[in-house]
């Protein structure tokens, strides 16, 4: 299912079994004007990053991969495996 920035369904899979594919259109532009406009509506504005610890730093290497690597599936399943070690590790760290 694909959702838009006021709750929207955009795109839904058909009922049944199976695995299914989902696309639809975002509206990049509008969501930028709406989140301008809404104050009391803006997600990342009511984030309570102090309440989620792992907040604090980055976990995935930003600019890990340079234009002219050759990106593959599994070189982004390993960084993600890394950055799910990290948070695995605060968070046994914090209990």
């Amino acid at each position: 299912m694909v959702v838009d920035f006021d709750g929207r369904i955009l795109a839904q899979a058909d009922p049944g079994s199976g695995e299914k594919i989902v696309v639809s259109e975002v509206d990049i532009g509008a969501l930028r004007h709406i989140r301008k406009r809404r104050a009391g509506h803006h997600t990342l504005a009511h984030l309570r990053s102090e309440a989620y610890p792992m907040y604090g730093q980055p976990y995935y290497p930003q600019g890990s991969f340079s234009a002219e690597d050759n990106h593959t599936v599994a070189m982004n399943e390993e960084r993600i495996a890394e950055v799910k070690q990290r948070i695995m590790g605060v968070k046994e760290r914090q209990e």
